[in-house]
Formats: C-alpha cells, sequence, structure tokens
C-alpha cells in the first residue's frame, strides 16, 4: 500500500489512515441515534418541556456555529492528527456529561454538545476531504454513509436497552465511551499534516458574493441537512409522544430511515452518474416529500416506520447531488465550502425552531416542517441552472 512521508515522519498506509475516519463519524451517528430513542428518558428525568429542551437546542446550535466559524480556525495550526481527536473527546466527554451530569449544569453541557459538533463537523470532514483527493476515492461519501449507519446501531442499541429495562444513562455514557475510543484510534493514526486549509474554509462564504449561483446548491444542502437535523431529534420523540411507539419500535422506525440512508449513499454516486445532479435533486425531493407526508399523516407505528424508510432512500443522495451542483454552478475555489457552512447551519437551527412548534401546537406540526424543507429540495432542483463562470 502505498505511503506518504510528510515533516512529522512516515505516514501510515491509506487504508489506515481512512478506516479510522469512518469510525469517527461512526460513533458522531452512533451518538445521535442513540440520542434520538433516549432523549424522552433524559426529558423526564431532568422535568424538561418541549420548549424547554428546544432553548437548550438553541444554546447548541449556537455554541457550534461559533465554534465552526471562529473557534475551529484557532486550531488550523494543529496537525489532523490532534484537532480530529479533540474533536472527537469533547463531544465524548459532552456525551458523559448527558449521562451523569445535574440539571443545575443542563446550559454548559449542551455549549459542550455544540461545540463538539462544530469542531467534528470541521475537522473530520477536512480530514476526509485530504484522504478523497490523495486516494481519488469517493472517501466523503463513505463518510456519511457511516454517519447513517451509527444512527442505525445507536438506535438500534437504545432501544434494546429500554426494552430490557436499563437506565438511559448507560446509553448515553456508552456513545461517549464509542468517541473516547475512535478517538484515540485518530490520535495513533490521522496525518501529521496541520488542518490549516480546512480551517480557513469556513470562512469562505465570501464565494457567495462571486457567485450568486451558489445559493441554489447551498438551499439544496440546507434543506437536506434540515430534514436529517430534524429526524435525529424529534422523531423519536414524535413516535413515543404522539404514536405512542416503545423504545424498541421506535428504535426500529429510526433504524428503517438511518439504514436506508446508510444504503442509498453507497450507492448515491450510481444516481449522480446516471440521472445528473438536477434530476437527482427533483426526484429526492418528491420522494422525501411523499415519505415525509406519510409519517406525518399516519396513525400507526409500522406505517410511519414504511415512511421513514422511503424518506431514506430518497433523501440519501440529495445532500451529494447538491455538493456536485457546486461544480456545475460555479468554479470559485472555495464553492465547496462556502456551500458546506450554509448547509450544516441546517443541522444546528433546525431543532430549537421544531421545538417551540411542538411546545406551541404539537410534535405532528413539528414533523410537517420536514415536509416542507422537501418540498425546497424540490424546488431547488427546478431552480438549478447550467454552470456559471466565476
Amino acid at each position: 500500500m502505498e505511503r506518504t512521508a510528510t515533516e512529522g515522519g512516515r505516514e501510515p498506509p491509506v487504508r489506515s489512515r481512512t478506516v479510522p475516519l469512518l469510525a469517527a463519524y461512526w460513533s458522531f451517528g452512533q451518538f445521535w441515534g442513540v440520542w434520538v430513542i433516549l432523549v424522552l428518558e433524559f426529558q423526564r428525568h431532568h422535568s424538561l418541556t418541549d420548549s424547554h429542551l428546544g432553548l437548550l437546542y438553541s444554546l447548541l446550535s449556537m455554541a457550534a456555529i461559533v465554534t465552526m466559524l471562529a473557534g475551529a480556525p484557532r486550531l488550523q495550526r494543529l496537525s489532523l492528527r490532534s484537532s480530529v481527536p479533540l474533536s472527537l473527546a469533547s463531544l465524548a466527554i459532552a456525551a458523559l456529561a448527558l449521562a451523569f451530569g445535574p440539571t443545575s449544569l443542563l446550559v454548559v453541557t449542551f455549549v459542550l454538545v455544540g461545540i463538539g459538533n462544530g469542531l467534528i463537523d470541521v475537522y473530520v470532514n477536512v480530514a476526509a476531504t485530504r484522504e478523497e483527493r490523495r486516494t481519488r476515492r469517493p472517501v466523503l461519501q463513505w463518510l456519511h454513509a457511516s454517519y447513517a449507519l451509527g444512527g442505525v446501531t445507536g438506535a438500534a442499541a437504545a432501544g434494546t436497552l429500554r426494552t430490557v429495562g436499563l437506565d438511559h444513562r448507560l446509553g448515553l455514557a456508552a456513545s461517549g465511551v464509542a468517541l473516547l475510543l475512535t478517538a484515540w484510534w485518530n490520535l495513533r493514526r490521522g496525518p501529521h499534516e496541520p488542518a490549516a486549509e480546512g480551517a480557513t474554509s469556513v470562512l469562505s462564504v465570501s464565494a457567495f458574493r462571486r457567485s450568486p449561483a451558489l445559493w441554489i446548491p447551498a438551499l439544496t444542502v440546507l434543506f437536506c441537512f434540515l430534514v436529517e437535523g430534524s429526524m435525529d431529534i424529534w422523531s423519536g420523540l414524535y413516535l413515543r409522544e404522539e404514536l405512542g411507539a416503545s423504545p424498541a419500535a421506535a428504535g426500529a422506525a429510526f433504524v428503517a430511515f438511518a439504514g436506508s440512508l446508510f444504503i442509498g449513499r453507497l450507492f448515491a454516486a450510481k444516481a449522480l452518474f446516471g440521472l445528473g445532479p438536477r434530476r437527482t435533486i427533483v426526484i429526492a425531493g418528491i420522494g422525501g416529500g411523499i415519505g415525509g407526508t406519510i409519517a406525518v399523516v399516519a396513525q400507526t407505528t409500522p406505517v410511519v416506520a414504511g415512511a421513514f424508510l422511503l424518506m431514506g432512500f430518497a433523501m440519501s443522495a440529495a445532500g451529494p447531488a447538491g455538493f456536485s451542483l457546486v461544480e456545475e454552478t460555479s468554479e470559485d475555489p472555495n464553492a465547496i465550502a462556502a456551500v458546506a457552512t450554509i448547509g450544516y447551519t441546517g443541522f444546528v437551527w433546525s431543532p430549537p425552531l421544531l421545538g417551540w412548534i411542538a411546545d406551541t401546537i404539537d410534535l405532528r406540526a413539528a414533523m410537517a416542517v420536514i415536509v416542507l424543507a422537501t418540498v425546497g429540495i424540490t424546488a431547488t432542483g427546478l431552480f438549478a441552472r447550467g454552470k456559471a463562470k466565476t
């Protein structure tokens, strides 16, 4: 296997660099897969209303955005062998705080979760981008598929844990341990090169001024991540509170979504090559909208699980298609980074919005926001235009 030398010494083989990164994003997805099933127990344990939980998500969101735009660049001189493990370890500490921290420190705990999410979103993706360029393999596609796989294993494990009557805090703590293990793995096998390129790229939103047409793919990615972020946070509560599903049934329904998302992303590139990004975005938006509508109007958990399955398959190709559309829209060297920055905000500001809607109306109305997001995805595909030179 090919090796490359760096200032820090001889690098490990390509596979031994890529696999730890995939494991890192798997543990990231596992954390959220566990959370989506156990959040109801967490909410009851701390006597939180939906609106109170939404406010905590708002703090998480602000912490993540500030970290991505201002905090992460200050770590740019660190090697990826340091910044990636640091990112994972920060979320691991937050997961352990969620498990065992007192109610009085929830504000601090959710800020820690936001910091961990922001750092992981920057540095693990930076490291994966470097590996993709180095190996000319679809590492980013594998990376985000591994996140979905983590959602599958996390939700399944959390559902099993509650079915056998174990304390929900054990599941949260276990997700933190998984993050620590993958942090240690990346500390041993990560590349020595600094992350300056990735850290500066998160501030490259000036690309929108140079290429306004980039707002179309940016909105595509934003709506995609809004859907995925909403599912990670609120789908478990919707199933358990609105439909009365058991932890195991809710876990199985979320596994249907995350599992189909994982499988779909493994083959998303073939869909893109066969249909092109515009058609893929339109079809994904329509399919996601149909699945979302069924999930909102259905009255039984099995029907919702089937709807989640359809949503996962449909949405799996939408995000990659949005990024592919960037290359047809602009030649700005910072275009991908700018679109990713806008897109990732969908993960961080949608949960508090849905929390407010859930508390003001109900959880079914909050889930209806997902349907509106899929309409937005379809619209961006319809309005996408040809390549514009910059």
